[in-house]
């Protein structure tokens, strides 16, 4: 890993050198975390050997990093090295045949920050690099998933006692998120915290006496992402902690599918991730499946990526999303395409009377060509019409049609034995509700009705009497209000 650094350190220095005093002096600026080690590089474009050479490092720029002359340097007895640098640097010897005079300064401090001078005194020309070091304080990365619950840590390595004393941790950095006094916080009456943070932050009460200052935030959020601090003000010397929390969050991706001719149409759905991911689509060797109309939305921190992509191969598939910032990847379940298998026949009723009905099965899109049947509900093969049959390219349609005499169950079956599939679709047909006339017995009904009602308006309009006598032997009498009963007989003229 330091040799990788150091090249990738040469390559900076390389295009940084300094090469005349006409645009001023090249700067590389070299930054690094508190404690780490770090490789100021120097490398002479001629590669000119250095081992009986001279070359000078200093800081600032009179302090004394480095010094080394034709094999004497400050590691094996030359004297003059600054304190602040003592046993902490050392040069690449091996390298120094290749113009290489880069040193390496070991677990480095905030004070190692500043302006550095690598310089060749005795070169024609004379040469000298300048780098900037930034060396920040030492950063604690954090992440966790969101809704769970998180500890910052912050623990002195004296293990002091912090019963009385006091730490105050913020964030970005006004916000106040915890407060110790020894004693008071928080949680027992002290006002002043942000209110994003109210009843959620707690400390280790037992572990004060150990010099433990760590806080636990319960159900975190999207938005608890940010950059803490925990500071002992008045420690001597003052210690600051910096952490870095970064709550992720990122829902299993949905994936869809769609045949559209010898494809499938992969439809990705990535809602509600936070930090901001890449996805994409991938077959089963992990290689990217192109996508097309890939839309990103963002409110309030969290991110919504759709995209899809088309496959022509059989395959799984899966959606994948990645957060390099949280170190996360979550995957859709894979999902088998095989994008020439047939889809589901579809079946239309082209026509129907009531003894018959003409149905039509089409495939489309399949891939070999595949084999088309019709079938009763009892799985028996029917004999059905010509097949008729379209190529395009790869990929076949076929329309099959068939006349059916009885109500039943039908389906539509396509089989593929050399990709081993097959698929029908169904349609139930009823013929008994198709009628071509009214037939001699609804007619009969209809007139008996039709002269029922219009009986019933007669009497009750009173144009027709109906008089039972019940002292009469034989049939009942009729008669109209223009005929009142009489004794007289019917064949003497009437009285006056």
């Amino acid at each position: 890993m330091e040799l990788l650094s150091l090249v990738c350190l040469f390559v900076l220095a390389w295009s940084a050198r300094t090469l005349g005093d006409e645009t001023g002096p090249a700067v590389i600026k070299v930054t690094v975390e508190e404690g780490s080690d770090v490789v100021l590089p120097c490398v002479l474009s001629s590669k000119e050997n250095l081992e009986l050479n001279l070359f000078d490092w200093k800081k600032d720029p009179q302090k004394q990093v480095f010094m080394y002359d034709a094999g004497c340097h400050y590691n094996n007895g030359r004297s003059g090295q600054d304190e602040q640098f003592k046993g902490r640097v050392s040069h690449f010897p091996e390298e120094l045949r290749n113009g290489n005079a880069s040193i390496m300064i070991r677990n480095t401090k905030v004070a190692d920050s500043g302006n550095y001078t690598c310089e060749f005194p005795h070169l024609q020309p004379e040469r000298i690099f300048h780098i900037q070091l930034v060396v920040g304080p030492a950063v604690i990365k954090v992440t966790v998933e969101e809704g769970s619950n998180v500890v910052l840590p912050c623990v002195l390595s004296s293990k002091e006692n912090l019963e009385l004393k006091l730490f105050d941790w913020k964030k970005d950095p006004r916000k106040e998120v915890f407060m110790y006094d020894a004693g008071l916080h928080y949680n027992d009456g002290r006002s002043g915290q942000d209110e994003q943070f109210e009843g959620r932050v707690s400390h280790f009460q037992e572990e004060l006496r150990n010099g433990n200052a760590s806080i636990m935030i319960r159900n975190t959020k999207v938005a608890d992402s940010g950059n803490y601090t925990c500071d002992f003000p008045h420690l001597q010397p003052k210690r600051i902690f910096h952490i870095q929390l970064v709550v992720g969050a990122c829902p299993e991706p949905v994936v869809t599918t769609s045949k559209e001719s010898n494809a499938v149409r992969l439809h990705c759905e990535a809602r509600g991730a936070s930090p901001k991911p890449e996805v994409q689509l991938q077959d089963s060797a992990g290689n990217p499946v192109p996508a097309e109309n890939v839309t990103v939305t963002e409110k309030k921190g969290y991110y919504d990526t759709i995209l899809f992509g088309y496959v022509t191969k059989e395959d799984h598939y899966r959606c994948v999303v990645q957060q390099k910032e949280i170190c996360h990847q979550i995957n859709s379940k894979d999902i088998w395409i095989n994008p020439g298998a047939a889809s589901e026949p579809s079946i239309t009723t082209l026509d129907q009377t009531k003894d018959w009905a003409l149905l039509q099965c089409a495939v489309r899109g399949a891939s070999p060509k595949p084999k088309v049947f019709w079938q009763d509900s009892a799985g028996n093969v029917l004999p059905a019409k010509e097949p008729e049959i379209t190529e395009r390219g790869d990929s076949y349609d076929i329309i099959l049609q068939i006349t059916v005499t009885k109500t039943d169950k039908y389906r539509c079956v396509a089989t593929q034995e050399e990709i081993n599939h097959q698929i029908h679709g169904e349609d139930y047909v009823h013929l008994s509700e198709f009628h071509s006339g009214p037939t001699v017995a609804a007619v009969i009904f209809g007139l008996l009705f039709v002269g029922g009602v219009i009986l019933l308006v007669l009497v009750s309009k009173g144009v027709i009497n109906l008089n039972c006598n019940k002292d009469q032997q034989g049939p009942t009498s009729f008669s109209s209000n223009s005929m009142q009963p009489s004794d007289q007989d019917p064949r003497q003229p009437l009285n006056d």
